[in-house]
């Protein structure tokens, strides 16, 4: 009985296969893309820890440096760079808010994708469940014509 069923399920036809299959080549394409923000992010939020850390040594450095005597010209240049490297910093605080939310889009894509496809998986192991009924209901017919026959 078992060997029946077995042979039967690779017999059966499932109508929106392709559909199913499109699904779940778009839903790995959405996760690669996924994967790429994600790493793209996570660049972008080291580069960010660098400018801060960059930041942080040059105001330290200024302070240090105004323990001791130094030029105006000299205090003015470490100014300019620090205010530079806080502009650049800003920027790229920018860069990161606009991955991240880029991120989440993705995101929220690629759930909606694997939801598409969930439903088509149980849309084919219920007609696949139907279908093995089916089969079940058939071989008990014949088996049960078998008998009456003998009889």
């Amino acid at each position: 009985m078992f060997g029946y069923l077995t042979r039967s399920v690779d017999m059966f036809d499932f109508k929106l296969q392709s559909v199913l299959n499109y699904r779940k080549l778009a839903e790995e394409k959405l996760m690669l893309v996924f994967a790429d923000t994600k790493r793209r992010l996570s660049c972008e939020k080291e580069t960010l820890k660098k400018f801060r850390r960059k930041s942080a040594d040059l105001i330290s450095r200024l302070k240090k440096m105004g323990e001791r005597q130094m030029c105006a010209a000299d205090a003015s240049i470490y100014i300019s760079y620090i205010n530079y490297m806080r502009e650049e910093e800003n920027r790229q605080e920018e860069i990161v808010c606009k991955v991240e939310k880029e991120l989440e889009e993705k995101r929220v894509e690629l759930v909606g994708a694997s939801r598409k496809r969930r439903i088509l998986e149980i849309f084919k192991e219920n007609k696949l469940k139907e279908y093995r009924l089916s089969l079940i209901a058939r071989e008990q017919k014949d088996l049960d014509e078998a008998g009456i026959l003998r009889a």
